[in-house]
Order: C-alpha cells, then sequence, then structure tokens
C-alpha cells in the first residue's frame, strides 16, 4: 500500500508535538512497508512581502489554489491508495483534501486539536477554559485574537477551518481521533458522524535506556510547555502546600510565557530546579531520572504525550485527568487528582512516601504502553484503518489506475 501523507508543519523555532507525531508515524509505517511518501511544507516559508502578498496569502490560506495545484502534482507522481491529512493552514487549506476526493482517491485525516470548532485550537483562554465560540458564530475568537495573538490570522483561521469540516464531511473524509475523547468531541461538537470517526492513539516509541526503578528515585519531573494551560500554576501551588521535611526535588523541563513564575518558584523553594528548553530527543533522560511525572494540565488535552512517554520509561503519572489524559492515567498506573492543588500535593505526598505505589504503578505504566501507546500496537491500528478507507471508498489502486 502507498500512503501520500500531508502535513503543514508548524515552525521549526517553537517546539511542536505534532510535528514529532507525524514524523514518528511516517517512520514506523515505513518499517511496516507501508510505501510513504511526504507531501510537507513549512511555516518557515511564509513570506509577507508587501500589501499585495500578504493579501494574497491571506487568500491562499482560507482556499488555496497553488497549493491544490501543486497537491495534484503530487498525486499524479506518487499515485497513492490513500492521501492521510494531519495539519493544513496556513500554506494548503482544504483545497487539498477536496482534490484528492474529487479524483476518487480516499482520504483519512488525523483530528489533533479542536480549530474546527474554536480558533485558538483548546477551548481555553486567559488561564480558564473558554466556550464564547460556537457554531457558527466564532467572532470572540477573532476579537480575542486566538490564533498567534492577531486579528488577522484569527480571521483566517477561523474561515479555513470552517470551510475545511463543510468539505469534509461532505465529501467523505475519514476522521481519525488521537483519543476517545477527540472522537467523541468530533460527533458531538463538530457534526461528523461518530459511526464515521476512527481512533487511534499516538505512539511514542519504547525507552532506548536501561530501565530503572522508579522507587529509587526523589525526583519528579514536569516536561512540557510553561504555559497556564499546561497547569504550571497549578503544579507550583501545590508543591508550596507539600512538608517542608519531603525529601523530594522538582525538576521542571521546557520554556515558555510562564517562565517567570518557575524562576521565582527556584529562588523561593531550593527544591526546585528549572533547567529550561531541551532537545526531544533528550527529554527521555530526564523521565527516566524520575520518580513520577507530573502532567497537571488545565485545559481538556487532545492526547497526553508526555504521560504516554512516561509510561515508556515506566513511569507512573500523577495527573489531573482532563481530556485525553483519563484515557492514559488511572489508579493502576498513577494519580488523577482533578485540578484541586490540595489534591494535587496529596498525591505527589503519597508518591513520595510509597515506594511500593510507585513501582508497582511504573510496572502497570509500562505494560499500558506496549498495549496502547506503542508504535507496534499504534501503527497495526492505522494499517488497518487505511486499508477500511480503501474498502469503503472502492479505490484502492485507483489512484495508480
Amino acid at each position: 500500500m502507498r500512503a501520500l501523507v500531508v502535513h503543514n508543519r508548524y515552525s521549526s523555532r517553537v517546539p511542536s508535538g505534532e510535528n514529532l507525531a507525524v514524523d514518528d508515524e511516517v517512520r514506523w509505517l515505513r518499517e511496516a512497508g507501508v510505501d510513504v511518501v511526504r507531501h510537507e511544507v513549512s511555516n518557515d516559508e511564509i513570506v509577507t512581502p508587501g500589501p499585495l502578498g500578504r493579501v494574497r496569502e491571506a487568500v491562499d490560506a482560507v482556499w488555496s489554489v497553488p497549493a491544490r495545484r501543486r497537491f495534484l502534482a503530487a498525486l499524479d507522481d506518487t499515485a497513492p491508495d490513500v492521501v492521510h491529512v494531519h495539519n493544513l493552514f496556513p500554506l494548503l487549506s482544504g483545497s487539498v483534501p477536496a482534490a484528492a476526493r474529487r479524483r476518487g482517491v480516499p482520504v483519512v485525516w488525523t483530528v489533533h486539536n479542536r480549530r474546527l470548532r474554536c480558533v485558538g485550537g483548546g477551548h481555553f483562554r486567559d488561564g480558564a477554559p473558554c466556550r464564547e465560540c460556537r457554531p457558527g458564530w466564532r467572532v470572540p475568537g477573532v476579537l480575542h485574537r486566538c490564533y498567534a495573538g492577531s486579528a488577522g490570522a484569527s480571521a483566517l483561521v477561523s474561515a479555513s477551518s470552517s470551510l475545511f469540516r463543510v468539505t469534509a464531511r461532505h465529501d467523505g473524509v475519514v476522521p481519525i481521533a488521537i483519543s476517545r475523547h477527540m472522537a467523541d468531541w468530533l460527533g458531538s461538537s463538530a457534526g461528523f458522524d461518530p459511526a464515521r470517526v476512527r481512533v487511534k492513539y499516538n505512539a511514542v516509541d519504547a525507552a532506548r535506556v536501561p530501565r530503572s526503578d522508579p522507587a529509587a528515585r526523589r525526583r519528579f519531573v514536569f516536561a512540557g510547555r510553561l504555559a497556564l494551560y499546561k497547569g504550571v500554576g497549578l503544579l507550583l501551588d501545590a508543591w508550596r502546600r507539600l512538608p517542608a521535611d519531603l525529601d523530594v526535588t522538582l525538576r521542571i523541563v521546557g520554556d515558555g510565557d510562564a517562565a517567570d513564575r518557575v524562576r521565582a518558584a527556584t529562588s523561593d523553594d531550593p527544591r526546585v530546579e528549572w533547567v529550561g528548553h531541551v532537545a526531544p530527543g533528550d527529554v527521555g533522560e530526564h523521565l527516566d531520572a524520575s520518580r513520577a511525572v507530573l502532567v497537571p494540565s488545565l485545559w481538556e488535552e487532545p492526547f497526553g504525550r508526555v504521560a504516554a512517554e512516561a509510561f515508556a520509561h515506566a513511569r507512573p503519572v500523577i495527573t489531573t485527568g482532563r481530556g485525553g489524559l483519563a484515557e492514559i492515567v488511572d489508579d493502576r498506573t498513577g494519580w488523577v487528582t482533578g485540578t484541586s492543588p490540595t489534591t494535587l500535593a496529596a498525591a505527589i505526598v503519597e508518591a513520595a512516601r510509597s515506594d511500593d505505589a510507585v513501582h508497582e504503578r511504573g510496572e502497570a505504566a509500562l505494560q499500558r504502553h506496549a498495549d496502547r501507546f506503542s508504535p507496534q500496537a499504534t501503527t497495526a491500528v492505522l494499517r488497518r484503518i487505511y486499508r477500511e478507507a480503501c474498502g469503503d471508498h472502492e479505490t484502492a489502486g485507483k489512484g495508480r489506475a
């Protein structure tokens, strides 16, 4: 089988879990024998040469004729059995999957965020959940500049995603949700037929380091963007509630808008350490050095990559359980606390004091990774979705014809 993978890459200047997920997925598909061809552009290519150029880019961001033309050339060159779409905005647009469907090639689309209904993509704004935008009314997202801090860019992403939603629903695109939580959202809020939605979790590779017992560690680790929606403020609030004599440390890995809060915490408490941004390939080293991994997200996570990655290192996870995190972590593999700082602090204390609980939940976490989030498990699911999409459309090999 040949798959044409389509992705508008996020800027290389900003860490992107979505870029990582696409790169990993392509590699594992190839290892499984799928002939994968990539059709990609990058936000690093965006230029605005004067007013006329900005107008042209604005039009192309909503429904790009040049992107459609380039994609059709790639379609002719590769003759795929299936087209797999990831991110389309702003350089590709919904014109790309629409062109594939008009050629009779089945299209599957991995849904990484909620941008079909929310300009910002996460139903979270100014430190709290936000539902001001609703079907047919996304003006609040434009007024609040929810995409890239720009009213213009917010208007463009709103128009582009709304148009794509209409075409995707009517053209028979098969949505792939990265969690059951996202699948339910696609049916209840985005208007897709629940019977057509498929679930395929993002995968993370097994740890390539010698396994160590988490009970032998005294460090808790947070790894991710330092942003309010990731729960950085909640974590620091909970940490201040720990007993002063508790023999543990907190290592914070990452950077972002909440860096000042983290810096202040390192000054106030010698048990808090901030190492800043690290390369994605180096995150595992910090996870392996942990007793447990902290994922205190306040927004509804579409998936929860750090939690799944912690499982690959046999590390239990302490989390709020928001969104897809509730499907990854339970009381066998970690602690689910909700968004109360007191409850979060209590879970950290229990994990700090009970070697048995940390060890047993770490072992269960490793098994869950193998069953649900390993490359082998998720690639098998994706290949099944490809075959199903080709069968549904009765077009396997039609591109080559």
